[in-house]
């Protein structure tokens, strides 16, 4: 039997026996788990759209992630919902854009921002997912508050090895601050070894102990996010001693290099373990990044920006989705973003969403399992001054000096400014914005820088 028939059967059955249950008045799904497929979500850190060789880099080896994206659906206009951290996190996380939970900027390991976080009131994906049936778990970067209460294991995760903060030494695992930075849930924990590495080790511990129930596993990584610090590279940061934000690698382009293997071999592991417990044909892998990645390291080619900005090389990133015999290879050029994947991941397992929750991302499976066209929609961003929308093929961009058009089917790379020839364009769309704007910060009260 064809894979696409095979996909097809399956996702018949699972509208069949949705329809069962609602026929019958049920609400709780649980009893199907062979429905309810595991969920691996991995991140990259700063990754730019061009930093892996499957999307247009051959500067940098990347089998392992360049092998996901031959035999899963690669996105090419894959959205970061923020041009840096913690917004992302956060939308990804709630399935809401960012500013309705108050967390538009980056969350500083000095000042006020260090004592904010991502509300206990907000639901996240690890709480909805829980509440299914499923064991959660977080391996690696949080950096959605410092403070206790502000901890993975207070969203939903039942399990969190990790960092709280930005970035951390790869290998003292101390804080730009200085504070050291590892945890096992809401305790600090004094563990050797290589981030990139641990994160590995705790992500295939969780999917061996876990194997016979559905399970959502958040593979956060700090790479190739600085301090750039490859295997062989020494630990610089230290409570009692002055650094920099950098580090004291004189050579970064190879230790940047060296981040990008060690990332790499991470996906290949955690792909080996879940082919080795027997979980590939009902286990879902999505791997993206955060936001584009800096301007002087790896690359956003053929993007326009980096990192911080809201050009399309500060948002656009690589982002894959693989689930054997159930999405087909291919690539698709459809809008995708962050936020998307919470509604995505409740319609996979058929988790209940609470009424009150509003969402602003939408569901992929039409997309990801029969090749559907999304519905359109406006996509927004905001961060220090800059405000952008993606509407269809066209993006308009707003600064404190300039508002720019471009058509991004015929100009990805933002090299001609059509604003002078679309001027309805440009005022349709800045309404949009400011539609947007009044919508979003409506009711919020907590702002990051």
């Amino acid at each position: 039997m064809k894979r696409s028939a095979r996909r097809s059967i399956y996702f018949s059955l699972i509208l069949l026996v949705n329809l069962l249950l609602i026929g019958a008045g049920c609400t709780q799904q649980n009893n199907f788990k062979y429905i309810q497929p595991n969920i691996i979500l991995i991140g990259a850190d700063d990754l730019g759209y061009g930093g892996v060789s499957s999307f247009g880099n051959p500067g940098y080896e990347t089998p392992n992630i360049d092998q996901l994206a031959e035999e899963g659906l690669k996105f090419t206009s894959f959205y970061a919902n923020s041009a840096v951290c913690t917004p992302t996190r956060a939308a990804l996380l709630t399935g809401r854009y960012q500013q309705r939970s108050g967390l538009e900027g980056v969350i500083y390991v000095r000042g006020e921002t260090r004592q904010t976080g991502l509300a206990q009131k907000e639901i996240t994906i690890a709480e909805l997912l829980k509440k299914a049936g499923y064991r959660t778990g977080i391996m690696g970067k949080w950096h959605l508050g410092y403070r206790e209460e502000f901890n993975p294991v207070h969203q939903g995760f039942d399990q969190f090895y990790g960092f709280v903060s930005g970035n951390i030494d790869y290998h003292s695992h101390y804080d730009n601050s200085g504070i050291f930075d590892w945890w096992h849930n809401a305790d600090t924990l004094r563990e050797e070894g290589y981030t990139t590495d641990l994160i590995t080790e705790h992500s295939i511990d969780f999917i061996e102990e876990n194997q016979d129930q559905p399970f959502f596993l958040y593979v956060p990584h700090e790479a190739p996010h600085v301090p750039f610090q490859g295997r062989s590279d020494p630990a610089y940061r230290f409570s009692d001693n002055e650094f920099t934000y950098y580090g004291p690698v004189e050579d970064r382009h190879r230790a940047y290099a060296d981040m990008m293997t060690a990332l790499d071999e991470s996906v290949g592991r955690i792909i080996e373990k879940v082919e080795e417990v027997g979980i590939k044909e009902k286990t879902l892998v999505l791997f993206i990044s955060d936001n584009g990645g800096l301007a002087e390291y790896g690359s956003n080619e053929p993007l326009r920006g980096s990192k911080t900005t809201l050009w399309e090389g500060g948002i656009r990133v690589p982002g894959i989705a693989w689930w054997p015999d159930n999405i087909e290879p291919g690539e698709t050029n459809q809008p995708v973003i962050a936020m998307d994947f919470l509604p995505t991941f409740l319609g996979l397992a058929r988790a209940e969403k609470p009424d009150t929750l509003h969402l602003d991302g939408i569901n992929l499976s039409p997309l990801l399992f029969n090749g559907d066209d999304l519905p359109e929609r406006n996509l927004f961003w905001r961060y220090r001054g800059q405000k952008a929308v993606r509407s269809g093929d066209w993006k308009l961009m707003i600064s404190e000096s300039d508002t720019l058009l471009f058509n991004l089917e015929e100009d990805i790379s933002e090299e001609r400014d059509l604003s002078g020839q679309y001027p309805e364009r440009v005022n349709r769309l800045t309404s949009a914005i400011e539609n947007w704007e009044e919508d979003v910060m409506s009711g919020v009260t907590l702002k990051t820088d």
